[in-house]
């Protein structure tokens, strides 16, 4: 496996993870066959989890660890890893992207990256008092080109009512913008729904977040003033699907979506 990555497990608490699996499977003689028996799933998950390619869920640390009898380390090394920040989390973040399926996005803020012009970021970046704007503009563009792929991902956005109107860069960079969207709306690997004023209280106005499908694999991502988490557990995941379903129970249907841009699009002017 010459392009194999090479496990960092005093800097990576999954990799430490990955690295304590090994050493308990040759400990107790147990092969990945074995191991995939006593957790009923596939045993090539365990040898990309051993590889650094895949990450041993908390669920599965805690049956090792009652089988094992390791008083509890697996499981406790992934708690401590899902509650810590890594610096690695939004470099995984794009890569999961750049290779998603399906891309669910909820905006309450802004127009998010992958839907925003040029002017739009600038903008944005200029005002928010970001630094090195001229690379996180092309960082912003590199992930929209990436999108262009083939075949095209799909992408369900939703955007809060709010983010239309804060009037980011004046009135011609706003026209600019909504006129993106409304072209994204009529795209056939796009789906943009607006979730209005009206909709009153709901389980968005918690915060943004992204969810990627790669190959039926779903993981999130949950937007912060500062870094990001990227969320792997499949229960917490599920739980983003839920609340993602739920905006769109509250959104806009699709040509109610499109008139409501347009009708703020008319008021830039």
């Amino acid at each position: 496996m010459a392009n194999r990555r090479e496990l960092d497990p005093d800097r990576n608490m999954y990799d430490w993870a990955a690295y304590e699996l090994l050493r308990l499977r040759k400990v107790h003689g147990a092969s990945h066959r074995v191991v995939g028996e006593i957790l009923r799933k596939d045993r090539t998950l365990f040898s990309k989890i051993e590889a650094g390619e895949s990450r041993l869920q908390e669920e599965d640390a805690d049956r090792l660890d009652e089988i094992w009898e390791t008083g509890g380390l697996l499981g406790r090394i992934i708690r401590w890893a899902k509650s810590r920040h890594s610096s690695e989390w939004r470099k995984d973040r794009a890569r999961r992207e750049a290779h998603a399926d399906q891309i669910c996005v909820w905006a309450p803020g802004w127009v998010p990256a992958l839907a925003q012009t040029e002017n739009y970021i600038r903008a944005k970046l200029t005002e928010s008092g970001r630094r090195n704007v001229d690379a996180a503009l092309r960082e912003a563009l590199d992930r929209q080109e990436a999108l262009n792929r083939s075949p095209r991902p799909l992408v369900w956005l939703y955007l809060d009512q709010d983010a239309l109107e804060h009037p980011v860069g004046g009135p011609e960079v706003m026209r600019e913008q909504l006129a993106k969207l409304l072209e994204l709306a009529e795209s056939p690997s796009w789906a943009v729904r607006v979730v209005s004023r009206n909709a009153g209280g709901h389980v968005g106005r918690d915060g943004g977040f992204d969810l990627y499908s790669v190959g039926g694999t779903a993981s999130a991502y949950t937007e912060a003033l500062g870094p990001g988490r990227l969320v792997i557990d499949a229960s917490e995941v599920d739980q983003y699907q839920v609340w993602f379903r739920q905006i769109g129970d509250v959104a806009e249907s699709r040509s109610a979506s499109i008139a409501l841009i347009k009708a703020i699009m008319e008021e830039y002017r």
